[in-house]
């Protein structure tokens, strides 16, 4: 199939980015495969570091903060981290992807007219398959310590959340790739960004930290606090998702495909000259 003289569905919005890549769907599939292969090349274990890294940050992060903070529970502490801690990567790792996803991509799009949501989008679907693993190793790590959650409707939000993920982490790529093909400097800032984020985010705190009330503009302002809630609700507390989860969620989610309309629609295909 050629793709050199393809444009792009003339619908506006998502139901565009949706057609876009089901047309590109095997370009989009090969992108990914080949980010995880040099993302894993030589490695001895391959995807399993997805699991690892995660897992021994958790467990270091429980028993130093866990000690601090007089945790009574160190495994139950743990699990909330690894929890944080894969939505964190997830999400860090799709800001840093996103901002070199255009760029490292220029050699395609200068010989070939490919829609840019393509590789865009590999970025949050790369990382979905690390997320995946270390879901699955999260898993793992309740059974064993016999805190697996009970069979009930609320393991369905947990086959539901990578969804979910996509659907709010691919406007944001699609905004940060623009930024970053045009403002090389955005690097610095995101990293600063992220390292403040993380602070103010219940990833490695306990959550009810945050019900101070002097924090609790937080719960709204930082998009990661719905995030992280519905992920550990149904797995760590057996209980669906609060409407207050939802509207937020929504809230963001709106805002930030909106945002990633205006930012490729201002952009265009003329972004391609400040590759």
């Amino acid at each position: 199939m050629s793709y050199h003289h393809y444009e792009s569905v003339r619908i506006p919005g998502f139901i565009r980015y949706i057609a876009d890549l089901l047309r590109f769907r095997h370009l989009c599939w090969n992108l990914v495969g080949s980010d995880l292969r040099a993302r894993f090349r030589r490695s001895r274990i391959g995807i399993f570091w997805a699991v690892i890294q995660p897992l021994a940050f958790a467990l270091l992060i429980a028993w130093t903060w866990g000690t601090l903070l007089k945790t009574e529970d160190y495994w139950s502490f743990a699990v909330y981290v690894f929890a944080g801690m894969l939505v964190w990567e997830y999400f860090s790792n799709t800001l840093n992807g996103s901002l070199d996803a255009l760029t490292g991509a220029a050699g395609y799009l200068r010989q070939a007219r490919v829609p840019l949501v393509v590789f865009q989008a590999r970025v949050p679907l790369t990382g979905m398959v690390t997320f995946l693993a270390g879901m699955v190793g999260l898993l793992a790590m309740l059974a064993v310590l016999g805190k697996f959650p009970s069979l009930s409707w609320n393991l369905a939000l947990v086959a539901a959340f990578p969804f979910i993920l996509i659907i709010f982490f691919l406007p944001v790529a699609v905004i940060f790739s623009v930024l970053g093909a045009q403002f090389r400097d955005l690097r610095h800032i995101v990293q600063i960004g992220l390292q403040a984020l993380l602070f103010v985010s219940p990833v490695m705190f306990e959550r009810a930290m945050f019900n101070d009330e002097r924090l609790i503009i937080l719960q709204f302002v930082n998009p990661l606090f719905p995030l992280l809630d519905m992920l550990r609700a149904p797995l760590l507390y057996d209980r669906g998702w609060t409407n207050a989860e939802l509207m937020t969620l929504g809230a963001w989610a709106g805002l930030l495909w909106l945002a990633s309309f205006l930012f490729a629609g201002r952009a265009g295909r003329k972004i391609v000259f400040a590759l």
